[in-house]
Parts: C-alpha cells; sequence; structure tokens
C-alpha cells in the first residue's frame, strides 16, 4: 500500500504563480536598493529575473545582486526553484 507522501511528491517541485515571483522580486529589489520598481517592469525567463531600470538603477542592482537575492529567497523561498540570477 502506498503512503500519501507517494501520491504528494510530485507537488514537492512545483513553483509559484510568476505573478507572485515578480512581486516579490519587486520588494526585494525595493528593500535593497530603496527604489521602487513596478511588477510590471520584471520579467521572468528561464530562471532570471530581468528589471527594466534606468543605467544607474541597473549598476547598484549589479553590485547589489546577492542581496537581493537573499532578500528574495527570505521572502519567498520557493523562488530558488524559479530565480537564479537577475538582470
Amino acid at each position: 500500500m502506498k503512503s500519501a507522501s507517494d501520491f504528494l511528491s510530485k507537488f514537492h517541485k512545483l513553483t509559484p504563480p510568476n505573478d507572485a515571483v515578480r512581486r516579490a522580486v519587486a520588494q526585494a529589489v525595493s528593500a535593497v536598493l530603496g527604489t521602487h520598481i513596478p511588477k510590471e517592469r520584471i520579467r521572468v525567463h528561464n530562471g532570471v529575473a530581468f528589471i527594466e531600470l534606468s543605467s544607474v538603477a541597473r549598476n547598484k542592482l549589479r553590485i547589489e545582486r546577492q542581496s537581493v537575492l537573499e532578500v528574495l529567497y527570505e521572502r519567498l523561498p520557493s523562488a530558488r526553484h524559479t530565480v537564479r540570477d537577475i538582470r
């Protein structure tokens, strides 16, 4: 007889909806950089979150990339499987 965990194991790798990830990325960037970014300016594709920013903000993001990812993973732990890099 199979246990319930065998049946539920396929749900272990589910990723959060794209909207939730975009919102969490926007909040993480706002927390670290202090710049408000609407979620409409964020696109997630193949594990990379692309953010439309000015050149100055983009350079700040490049410097603080690891901090932004740490804040993102604290706020949305399942984002580890969805977002591996921010550009």
